[in-house]
């Protein structure tokens, strides 16, 4: 029965068939006529109403679709079969699909409004090729920079991101930032008809006598990408370099700002750091602290005992490590006690406690053995 019923359905010779061929002749028939008796129809207006429509699906209808494919991306099977089902989903904004959305619209309505412009005036139809392909260009280097915005905003609003990785990604922002600026001008150039190799040819000419006039500033900004990428020193980090001290405020292209001993703001070009052994007191885990106590030597075989007491006194401390303590210097009656050993912190208040309880301690055994002197 089912085949039977096939067979008929698809039998040319049936009525309902006759009737459906008889009108799609009689709408082909029509839609022919309409044509002939307007030629502006086919050669204008449906052009014409066809890049607007396909402008207003890309304005209207293509940002839904992408919220779509987003949202399949981030909760879809993939993304459970990949195990992160569970983590928080990614907001469209700082998404793939957002960074393409913008280059997309703009592309497709040129595109449409060029084409009606051509309709309009025949004669530009020759320069659509190079104009679209320019028009890809900026585009896709449009979307390239906001994926790439999109996917380090992504990355530094990690709460697990430490504030070092967060300046290298800042650093890495711009350097990309300039190398995609200077593949779109290379290809907008190559997409217009113009030869790349002219360019660059030039362009090496002129960078040879712009890096001889100002060689100062290249060798700052060169300064400032190595210190953004290997990080010697971060803003907040006390540091001593040659001459100048100071604690970092901000380090930028070309110089850095500090504040200095006498907090008065000092800015250093970034090519001092290139030529001066930077010590970055901030990043130290200890302190050392050295002492020196006078004392009496009219009973000098207690001092034996004294630097014994005192390293053990040392020792005690769990916030001092490498205690030591001798006789560094005689002179008839008098003498000089040195005490030395490191202490577990670099921040001020801590370790200047420290040392502060390591002398008073000192002082009280000198001065029980009645060797403690006002030297």
């Amino acid at each position: 029965m089912s085949e039977n019923a096939y067979c008929s359905a698809i039998d040319p010779g049936t009525p309902a068939t006759k009737k459906l061929k008889d009108l799609n002749d009689a709408i082909a028939l029509h839609v022919h006529e309409l044509f002939s008796n307007h030629a502006d129809l086919e050669k204008v207006v449906v052009p014409v109403g066809g890049t607007l429509i396909g402008a207003a699906m890309a304005w209207f209808v293509m940002p839904i679709v992408l919220r779509k494919l987003h949202k399949y991306a981030s909760q879809g099977p993939l993304m459970t079969i990949w195990g992160n089902s569970s983590k928080k989903d990614m907001s469209y904004q700082t998404s793939l699909w957002n960074a393409m959305e913008d280059p997309a619209k703009y592309i497709i309505t040129f595109m449409a409004f060029s084409q009606i412009a051509a309709v309009i005036a025949p004669s530009i139809s020759d320069f659509l090729p190079q104009a679209w392909k320019g028009a890809f260009v900026v585009s896709f280097v449009w979307f390239l920079h906001r994926w790439k915005t999109n996917f380090i905003a992504n990355a530094m609003a990690k709460q697990a991101a430490i504030a070092t990785d967060r300046e290298r990604l800042s650093a890495f922002d711009k350097v990309s930032s300039l190398g995609l600026i200077a593949l779109g001008v290379v290809a907008l150039a190559e997409a217009c008809g113009v030869p790349v190799q002219s360019i660059l040819t030039v362009g090496g000419v002129g960078g040879v006598a712009t890096a001889f006039a100002a060689r100062d500033i290249l060798g700052n900004i060169l300064s400032g990408f190595s210190l953004q990428f290997s990080r010697p020193f971060s803003v907040g980090d006390y540091i001593k370099a040659g001459s100048i001290e100071g604690q970092v405020v901000e380090i930028g292209l070309t110089s850095t700002s500090l504040i200095n001993t006498e907090k008065l703001p000092v800015i250093v070009p970034n090519s001092l750091f290139s030529s001066q052994m930077i010590v970055n007191k901030s990043r130290a885990q200890r302190h050392v602290s050295v002492s020196k106590l006078p004392l009496r030597t009219e009973d000098i075989e207690k001092i034996p005992s004294i630097t014994e007491e005192i390293k053990a006194m040392l020792l005690s401390n769990p916030k001092i490590d490498a205690p030591y303590c001798y006789l560094s210097r005689l002179e008839g009656s008098r003498g000089e006690l040195t005490i030395g050993c490191s202490i577990k912190s670099t921040k001020t208040e801590e370790w200047s406690s420290v040392e502060q309880d390591i002398l008073l301690k000192a002082a009280g055994i000198m001065k029980r053995h009645q060797l403690w002197t006002a030297v």
